[in-house]
């Protein structure tokens, strides 16, 4: 058995292509698309036509950006809130999809296998068992890893990070695929997951895909994301060229004084751009 794990696109055309061209060279059984597919980039609806065009048969989950995606359509724009210029860039990725954000809704949380061949087992979600924002990355303590892997299964496939780590826990296989389209681990090539069941057991590979990043950064220029996402698109666009977190460290330090109103989402980000 053979399986495939890709997620966090984030509207990057160039980089699902090449993924895509590469898990069909790959052949697996079966292809698991693991959340944020939309938002936070520049080609949304582009993105979800050519994953149903060419994988028809995957399995899509949603993640955080799905979420935040639906409730911006769902919900009007409040601009006395403190955080509206926050959330600019996921109410354009909304307009974008328009319609097509219905296609979304019914996508499931998780999938869950208890009887595979073997009697194996093998849970995938975006972020963990806690919800679609609580990642696993390479700094949480046994007792953290824990509480996010829940009921016990032979391997445990999240995302959501960015950054992929392959790690072992009282006998489970802990893999995070990092991202096809916003790496944050050093290395901008897309990456996904490759899982074989073999001889009793999983094995894993986080496979690095080259793909066309002029293109890439010619759509976040060309798309309309950076002059109507708002304050946070430039620092998505410059998260994509470094392959490094800034936005989740900007959210971490300033979020707090935004919504409290001691500064406004500009001067926020004008001091932590300082910083860097």
């Amino acid at each position: 058995m053979k399986i495939a794990v890709l997620s966090d696109i984030h509207g990057n055309v160039p980089a699902l292509e090449a993924v895509i061209d590469d898990i069909q060279a790959w052949g697996p059984d079966r292809v698991i698309v693991n959340g944020d597919l939309v938002s936070r980039g520049p080609c949304s609806l582009a993105c979800l036509e050519l994953l149903e065009r060419r994988l028809p048969e995957c399995t899509l989950l949603k993640g955080n950006h799905e979420t935040f995606v639906l409730s911006c359509a769902d919900q009007a724009p409040d601009p006395d809130s403190p955080t509206h210029e926050l959330n600019r860039f996921a109410r354009w990725s909304a307009r974008q999809l328009g319609g097509a954000v219905e296609r979304i809704r019914p996508w499931a949380e998780e999938v869950d296998f208890t009887d595979l061949e073997g009697g194996s087992s093998f849970h995938v979600t975006h972020g963990s068992r806690l919800g679609n924002r609580d990642g696993i990355h390479p700094e949480l303590e046994d007792d953290a890893l824990a509480a996010r892997l829940g009921a016990p299964r032979a391997l445990f496939v999240g995302s959501h990070t960015h950054r992929p780590l392959m790690r072992r826990l009282n006998g489970t296989l802990v893999v995070n695929t990092g991202s096809v389209g916003q790496p944050f681990d050093g290395d901008p090539r897309a990456a996904y997951g490759r899982f074989t069941f073999r001889s009793g057991r999983w094995h894993a590979d986080i496979a690095r895909v080259a793909y066309d990043r002029g293109q890439a950064e010619r759509d976040f220029r060309e798309s309309g994301f950076l002059d109507a996402g708002g304050p946070l698109a430039g620092l998505i666009f410059q998260e994509f060229r470094e392959a490094r977190m800034l936005v989740g460290r900007f959210m971490a330090r300033y979020l707090a004084a935004i919504k409290a109103r001691e500064l406004t989402a500009a001067e926020a980000l004008a001091r932590y751009r300082r910083s860097l």
